[in-house]
């Protein structure tokens, strides 16, 4: 009988948003990369979302203990999934990178880049502040938030994030059957949380060597962040490229190791397949950038400059996931269509009708559509962008169920570069190239911060411990509705308080806003030719992803996952190789040696590697904020 959820869990799971988005805005915003701090919400399991969910299970167990009302299992879910699908919108992708672009493109106009002159007359004055005290005073700092310049655009971006995140809501529904009972994708994210919700699992000894591990590490280096002459055990990425000086090895590129400890423990969780697959295809990468320059592949520059164009290979890659997604469900979407049109009944069991799903997926992308319609770009260029840009989300949501990766980046060919600079930009109109930009704030590669993983991870997490999926769901609608509001506002205060151009983050305050406005001037000054090149390597990385699926699906004995080719043309795999190959070859010992029964006994281990490396981040992140000291951050 699955337990309906009760209204404290819903001020419980609101309050906490709040607390949370405070966090992560001061961290990010003001400790930044000056001061150092663990990023709270870029991680498949968000560290601030994670550490404020230990707390409240660390206090229903004290309340049992002493025989006080506390919450149930259900309840304790729900907060979680309140938690990480509403916070996580705030972070980098989400509002870190809206919020600024909104008054970056006015600020940092100038003579020299005629910026003005290029986009400023296509920029809509509904989408961004138009007092010229409000854009200065958001850079300079020392000031209070002013309302009534914000007040319309953060109304109307909320809820077109609000909208986007109902989309792919909407999307998780349908497909929720097709992944979760019929794939049963594996889901390794979602383990931990709910673990920690049976009775007797801190008990564990073997957790606590694991957590101990990780938490004395991130103490050890955070005192040495600050008392220098302590030494300091670094396990974040070190580049070894420098070691390969002679042609054509030294074309290797950017190749660190690491060895993040819950890193390490997530891909303990994962398949050997897909652990194999994602570091064998990064080696892969490395592969191809030494033999284009044994070959003297693109050293002369030109259109073949950026071969191997692991980017555009990564692009389509991610296409293909999607499209193997839509035809490995079409009997169901088919289902799903009839029922919803009213000519069937196949949507028993599930947590809102397939008429709500299918007309509510429909509504959203017709509203989307038309704010980039009333904005000013063409529809021929609209419903592509979209459609591209609700494929990768798509690709990347069911990509993390079965590879739990802890940064979820897309490939640098993004929904707004493969419309751009792959076909060129000499078929769009300025109106269309200034829209775009702004709308990077949905197709960007970084999908670090993307609510819909965690949406379907709830819906997964409801399915195990018998809660009802319809509860979870509307609980996490009114958590993003309230917290997009409330945590626009709390980062426009730090913003407004501390300056983006003083004392804030400088990447995202200027960096990330600046790029974005400089690629636009560029296009404009210079559109972009269609480079051949590129699409062919995108085709290929497409065709290939579907190779990869055809052997996967008909050979048993076939050892590559197409999941592990895509995030390897990804920045993720960059950083998460020699984790993934010391979990992968962990994993394989203990499961040869000692097969699924030790796999399991050891498994707290590994739980212990995430638990004690999050909390050990979050805390000394907490310290922080509190007493102003340098932190080590134990995911980047």
């Amino acid at each position: 009988m699955r337990k309906l959820i009760s209204l404290r869990a819903l001020l419980v799971g609101l309050v906490l948003s709040v607390a949370v988005d405070l966090w992560l805005h001061y961290a990010e915003l003001v400790l930044g990369s000056a001061r150092g701090h663990t990023a709270l919400a870029n991680t498949s399991i968000p560290v601030g979302a994670f550490c404020a969910f230990l707390l409240v299970v660390s206090m229903n167990q004290l309340l049992r203990r002493y025989s006080l009302p506390s919450l149930t299992r259900g309840e304790l879910i729900t907060i979680y999934a309140m938690l990480t699908t509403s916070t996580v919108i705030s972070s980098s992708g989400g509002l870190h990178f809206l919020i600024p672009t909104l008054v970056a493109g006015f600020w940092f106009a100038s003579p020299e880049n005629k910026w003005a002159q290029l986009f400023h007359r296509y920029v809509p004055r509904w989408f961004v502040p138009q007092d010229k005290a409000a854009i200065e005073n958001f850079y300079l700092g020392d000031s209070p938030v002013p309302i009534h310049a914000w007040l319309k655009p953060m109304l109307i971006w909320s809820a077109f994030l609000f909208v986007l995140v109902f989309a792919t809501l909407c999307i998780n529904l349908i497909f929720r059957k097709q992944w979760i009972e019929r794939e049963r994708l594996t889901f390794p994210t979602v383990f931990l949380p709910v673990e920690m919700t049976k009775e007797g699992f801190f008990q564990n000894r073997l957790f606590w060597i694991g957590f101990a591990i990780p938490f004395i590490l991130v103490g050890i280096n955070t005192l040495s962040f600050n008392f220098p002459t302590i030494p300091r055990i670094d396990v974040r990425p070190r580049d070894i490229s420098p070691y390969f000086t002679t042609p054509p090895f030294n074309a290797i590129g950017y190749t660190p190791i690491s060895f993040y400890p819950f890193v390490i423990g997530i891909g303990y969780l994962i398949s050997l397949e897909v652990l194999f697959s994602s570091w064998f295809f990064f080696f892969l990468t490395r592969v191809q950038r030494i033999l284009g320059a044994a070959w003297g592949i693109g050293q002369q520059g030109g259109p073949i400059a950026e071969f191997p164009f692991l980017g555009h290979q990564g692009a389509g890659a991610f296409i293909a996931i999607a499209i193997v997604a839509l035809w490995l469900a079409r009997r169901h979407l088919k289902d799903v269509f009839l029922t919803a049109i009213g000519k069937k009944k196949a949507d028993e069991g599930e947590p809102f009708s397939y008429k709500f799903s299918f007309w509510g997926l429909t509504i959203s992308f017709l509203i989307i559509i038309l704010f980039c319609y009333i904005a000013g770009m063409r529809l021929i260029v609209a419903i592509p962008l979209v459609l591209i840009a609700l494929a990768y989300m798509m690709s990347a949501t069911r990509m993390r169920a079965e590879a739990g990766n802890a940064w979820l980046f897309g490939p640098d060919v993004d929904p707004n570069t493969l419309m751009t600079s792959t076909i060129g930009t000499k078929i769009y109109l300025p109106q269309d190239l200034t829209i775009m930009s702004y709308m990077r704030v949905f197709t960007s590669y970084d999908l670090r911060c993307l609510s819909m993983p965690h949406q379907l991870d709830a819906l997964k997490m409801a399915e195990l411990t018998e809660t009802s999926p319809r509860s979870i769901v509307i609980n996490i609608l009114i958590a993003i509705a309230f917290g997009l509001l409330i945590s626009f506002y709390i980062a426009l205060a730090i913003w407004y308080k501390y300056g983006g151009g003083a004392k804030c983050d400088s990447w995202r305050s200027i960096t990330i806003p600046q790029n974005t406005f400089n690629s636009l001037a560029s296009w404009l000054e210079t559109p972009l030719p269609t480079n051949w090149y590129s699409i062919s390597f995108l085709i290929g990385g497409l065709i290939f992803t579907l190779f990869l699926y055809f052997m996967k699906l008909n050979f048993l004995w076939w050892p590559f996952n197409p999941i592990g080719y895509a995030i390897a043309n990804t920045f993720t795999m960059t950083w998460l190789w020699m984790p993934f190959f010391l979990a992968w070859l962990i994993k394989l010992f203990i499961i040869k040696y000692g097969g699924m029964k030790l796999y399991r006994q050891a498994m707290p281990i590994f739980l212990g590697l995430i638990m004690g490396d999050f909390l050990g981040g979050g805390l000394t992140t907490l310290l922080g904020c509190i007493f102003k000291i340098n932190v080590y951050p134990i995911n980047w």
